[in-house]
């Protein structure tokens, strides 16, 4: 929770308000930079990269920082044009985030005009930046061209700005989605839009993420052998590229759905990492297990299949591949559960903390269902004996509970691994106490 301003603290000037259309704000550019003023009593400097759609959160930094402005207008500083109609002693401490929104909206609307707005909103749909306004209006002649011609394909003008210069038609842009990996089919189709689909897409990794992000997004009926052949063959999924190019079918099927969205989530998951061994250690280990399942899912014969809906997390998927790896896979098999050694067994950590040492297959199934998390997923590591998984849990009028991963260093020493809670959520410090407790106890 972000912390109170002095003038939020006082409600006598901050419920007040004006409802006035015409706000005393404006842009200023000036030898040093650009800047926001309000009323010709505050000035903020800004930056090319500020959002041209202002969030609540950047419309508060953004009254913060100009109630924090030391700037003084000169006395021989006159009122311009713009502000004439305006409250110049509309108070700063009186105005709402949403005042701050709309000035800020209608200052970019005095300074580059209101079709510019517009068309940079069009075609730069998400995170338009002051940079991006400078950019379009300086080529918008040329833009506005292009859009009267198709204006579905508004946001491929932002993948080359080096194109506006001299774009006499569309064929420019086509050889560049070309050269990234569109087909002729593709380009084709997208050309006869009604609508800008494709502003969905993250064309900055047309290779994978972004025609899976497409497919999984949008569900329309294009033939899979018409886009990118690649869509899957980087990072673990090379599988499931051979499979869509083996199946002609529409993507509307539940098998070439579940596929796309699935390869989504493992994907997400691993652009959400920032540390790049954390990225390894998921395309070594986690992402072959979820396309070996998605192959078996695809392959199956079952009356009802199951669907991967929007509602699915990363983790859901992982505690399904497990479950299938483990259980369904070896129905036929008659595989029995696994059990491997134990090193505390169970016991209690004071009057109201116990803890179960997970020791078998079916003992992992278990927490999974229970918690909500992908723990079946490290039997592999139990039956060698690097890793030992306990369940913690602390009774009283707020029970806790979470999962606690040991992991082996040396001969005989331990060391915590994670401590998770219910669906992979942080845990409270009591139980963290709790596992160092009984870390202690096995060292």
């Amino acid at each position: 929770m972000r912390p109170l301003l002095d003038f939020e603290l006082n409600t006598a000037t901050s419920i007040p308000r004006v409802m006035s259309l015409r706000l005393p704000a404006r842009f200023v550019s000036t030898r040093t930079g650009l800047y926001f003023e309000w009323g010709m009593k505050a000035r903020v400097k800004l930056a090319e990269s500020c959002r041209v759609v202002l969030s609540d959160e950047a419309a508060w930094n953004l009254k913060s920082d100009l109630m924090r402005s030391v700037w003084q207008a000169p006395p021989s500083i006159q009122v311009p044009e713009c502000l004439l109609e305006s409250r110049l002693d509309f108070p700063l401490e009186a105005a709402s985030l949403n005042d701050i929104q709309r000035a800020w909206t209608s200052a970019i609307r005095k300074r580059y005009g209101a079709d510019v707005f517009k068309l940079a909103l069009r075609i730069i749909p998400k995170h338009t930046t002051l940079l991006d306004l400078s950019q379009v209006a300086a080529f918008k002649t040329v833009l506005h061209a292009r859009l009267g011609e198709n204006p579905s394909l508004a946001p491929l003008l932002a993948q080359d700005r080096g194109m506006w210069s001299n774009l006499p038609n569309w064929q420019l842009v086509k050889n560049r989605m070309l050269a990234q990996g569109l087909s002729q089919q593709t380009w084709r189709w997208l050309t006869h839009q009604t609508t800008a689909y494709i502003a969905r897409i993250n064309w900055g990794q047309l290779s994978h993420l972004s025609w899976v992000n497409f497919h999984a997004a949008l569900n329309r009926n294009i033939p899979i052998s018409w886009v990118d052949k690649q869509t899957a063959a980087l990072m673990g999924f090379g599988g499931l590229s051979t499979w869509l190019r083996r199946n002609h079918e529409n993507l509307g099927t539940v098998a070439a759905l579940n596929i796309l969205r699935g390869t989504r989530l493992a994907l997400q998951r691993r652009e959400s990492n920032i540390k790049l061994e954390h990225r390894k250690e998921l395309e070594l280990e986690e992402f072959p297990l979820i396309a070996d399942w998605l192959l078996g899912s695809a392959a199956s014969t079952r009356k009802r299949p199951l669907v991967i809906s929007r509602n699915w997390t990363y983790d859901t998927l992982m505690a399904r591949q497990a479950h299938w790896h483990l259980v369904e896979l070896d129905v036929d098999f008659g595989r029995q559960n696994v059990f491997w050694p134990e090193i505390l067994g169970m016991g209690k950590l004071g009057d109201n903390i116990e803890f179960i040492e997970l020791n078998s297959l079916n003992a992992l199934l278990s927490e999974a269902k229970k918690m909500h998390h992908c723990v079946p997923s490290y039997i592999d590591r139990c039956m060698a004996g690097d890793v030992c998984i306990f369940h913690l849990q602390i009774k009283g009028h707020s029970p806790q509970r979470g999962t606690l991963e040991l992991r082996r260093v040396g001969a005989k020493a331990w060391q915590i691994s994670q401590l998770k809670g219910p669906c992979n959520a942080p845990v409270s410090s009591q139980l963290w106490s709790a596992a160092y407790l009984l870390l202690n106890r096995a060292n």
